[in-house]
């Protein structure tokens, strides 16, 4: 073969293996710019709440740290939808908690938290299991302990009549405490006494007083 067939060809090639590759480069540019938007984080990590888009609205309050910071829970209304299931609708309401304020409140619990699962058992008993960062993320001191734990329990117990006690799981797991001082070994009631339906000085007289508050065994 010729001498500058060969040429001709080895020229060809290459210009054939870069037309292929910036072909390829160019589709995964495109790409990267098309991407439609990922969406935002869910709080839920494994069996979101069961309800129908359709079903009605009904208000509820969540309870989050007042703006004052002054240890007090100020109730904050969201809507979430209705369900025959009593789970749903307490998944519904971890949800907006963890969610965190619209009006410019503290955050009750860390936002990197997941919701793993709420069981509801005959007693009147509602499980709520959430992931490691609820306690790994969370910013302790006694007083942000209390508002987070009383958030979760009277955010429930106050929207659902079905629900009195409340237990706090942490992977699966029971947890001590969260931050190394409120004991999580029982199930919890509700307790207004933090919040602003009561005088600011419930959560530092009564609360921490009362027997249901003690320290985690061995801290």
């Amino acid at each position: 073969m010729p001498r500058h067939i060969k040429l001709g060809l080895i020229f060809f090639g290459l210009v054939l293996v870069l037309g292929i590759s910036y072909y390829y480069n160019l589709q995964k540019r495109v790409g990267r710019l098309v991407r439609p938007p990922q969406e935002p984080s869910q709080p839920y990590l494994v069996d979101k709440p069961v309800f129908s888009e359709t079903a009605p609205l009904k208000k509820v309050r969540v309870f989050l740290p007042s703006k004052s910071k002054d240890g007090l829970l100020e109730p904050e209304e969201r809507e979430i939808h209705s369900s025959d299931q009593v789970s749903a609708e307490a998944k519904q309401i971890i949800a907006e908690l963890i969610a965190g304020s619209k009006e410019g409140r503290g955050a009750a619990i860390p936002p990197e938290t997941k919701l793993r699962e709420i069981f509801i058992s005959g007693e009147a008993l509602a499980v709520v299991d959430l992931t490691k960062e609820v306690s790994a993320n969370h910013p302790g001191g006694l007083i942000q302990e209390v508002s987070s734990i009383y958030a979760i329990v009277n955010s429930l117990t106050e929207n659902l009549p079905s629900i009195r006690r409340v237990q706090i799981l942490v992977e699966g797991a029971e947890a001590e405490t969260l931050a190394g001082h409120i004991d999580l070994s029982k199930p919890l009631r509700q307790d207004l006494s933090m919040t602003s339906f009561h005088n600011s000085k419930g959560i530092r007289e009564e609360v921490i007083d009362d027997t249901s508050f003690r320290e985690a065994p061995g801290k």
